[in-house]
C-alpha cells in the first residue's frame, strides 16, 4: 500500500464521544488472524531447545509468549476472560500469569497445535459476533472504547509479543506491513491515554513515518481525536514502527530520540506530557 492511502477500517472524522468510526469489523478480524499466521510462520521452523530461549520479558521464555497467545485466544473463546477485561490492568496481568503457567511446560509440537488452534477458534468467535458490538462503547482497560476495541487488541498484542520472540532469537523488528496494528494503537491513545493526561490544553500529533496511516491529531483538553484533529497541531510526534514497541513498553520514548528515529517539533512540553502517560499493553 502506499504512503498515505486510506486503510479499509480508517475514517475521516471523529467526535469526543465516538471512536467507533474507526472499527471495522471485517477489517479488523482478518488483521487478527494474519498476525496469527505470521506467528505461526515464525515458530515452526524453530528447533524445539529455540523455544526455550529467554525473552527480555521477566521470567519469560519464547514458550511462555507462546503460552500467553494461546491461553488469552482459549479465555475469549470460552468466556472465562470477560472478568478480567473489566477488572484493573493489574489483576488482569495476575490472571494472565496464572494461565500461562498451565500452558508453558507443553511440547513444542503441542504448543504450536494449540496457538493454530485457539486461533482459529478465537477468528470464528470474532466473526460471529454482531457488528453492532463493535461499536458499542464499553468500559475496559482500553477506557471508554468500542467493545471492537477488545478484538482489535489481540492483533496488537500478537504483533508486539512476535517482536518480543523475535528479538530473543536475534532477529530485528518488522518494520512493513504494520498498519492495522499502528491503526490500533493510534486509536487506544485516544480512548485510553488522552483521558489520563490531566490539566492539559493543545493538540498533539503523532506522524508513524514510513508506515501508511494518516496522521492523527489528539486534542488534550476536548479528547476530541482523529486524522482530522491533527491541523494546527501544537506539538509534533515523528517516529518510525518502532513507535509501537515503545507504546508497549519495551523500549523508552527518550531511547528512541537518541537513536534518531522519533522527534518532537512545536511544543516539546505538551508532547512528552502525552508519552509519559502513553503504554498500551
Amino acid at each position: 500500500m502506499v504512503a498515505g492511502a486510506a486503510r479499509p477500517w480508517v475514517r475521516t472524522r471523529t467526535r469526543r464521544a465516538d471512536h467507533s468510526a474507526f472499527v471495522n469489523k471485517r477489517e479488523v478480524v482478518r488483521a487478527v488472524a494474519r498476525e496469527r499466521a505470521r506467528t505461526l510462520a515464525l515458530l515452526r521452523p524453530l528447533r524445539p531447545e529455540r523455544f526455550d530461549t529467554p525473552t527480555a520479558l521477566p521470567g519469560w521464555r519464547v514458550r511462555e509468549v507462546v503460552a500467553h497467545l494461546i491461553s488469552i485466544d482459549r479465555a475469549a473463546v470460552t468466556g472465562t476472560i470477560v472478568a478480567q477485561v473489566f477488572a484493573s490492568m493489574e489483576k488482569l496481568e495476575r490472571w494472565n500469569d496464572r494461565q500461562v503457567g498451565r500452558w508453558s511446560g507443553r511440547t513444542t509440537m503441542e504448543l504450536l497445535l494449540a496457538l493454530d488452534r485457539w486461533g482459529r477458534r478465537f477468528v470464528v468467535f470474532a466473526r460471529a459476533l454482531p457488528a453492532p458490538l463493535f461499536r458499542l462503547r464499553m468500559p475496559s482497560m482500553l477506557g471508554g472504547a468500542p467493545g471492537g476495541m477488545l478484538i482489535w487488541i489481540r492483533a496488537y498484542d500478537e504483533w508486539v509479543h512476535r517482536q518480543d520472540i523475535r528479538r530473543a532469537l536475534g532477529m530485528e523488528d518488522e518494520e512493513v506491513d504494520v498498519e492495522a496494528v499502528a491503526e490500533f494503537l493510534l486509536e487506544a491513545i485516544a480512548t485510553s491515554t488522552v483521558p489520563q493526561v490531566k490539566g492539559a490544553a493543545g493538540r498533539v500529533a503523532i506522524a508513524l513515518d514510513g508506515v501508511a496511516v494518516p496522521v492523527w491529531g489528539y486534542d488534550l483538553a476536548s479528547g476530541a481525536a482523529g486524522p482530522e484533529v491533527e491541523a494546527g497541531a501544537e506539538a509534533r510526534i515523528h517516529a518510525g514502527p518502532g513507535f509501537i514497541m515503545a507504546a508497549a513498553g519495551r523500549d523508552g520514548f527518550d531511547e528512541l530520540e537518541e537513536r534518531g528515529v522519533l522527534k518532537i517539533e512545536g511544543d516539546e512540553a505538551l508532547a512528552r506530557r502525552l508519552l509519559e502517560k502513553l503504554r498500551i499493553v
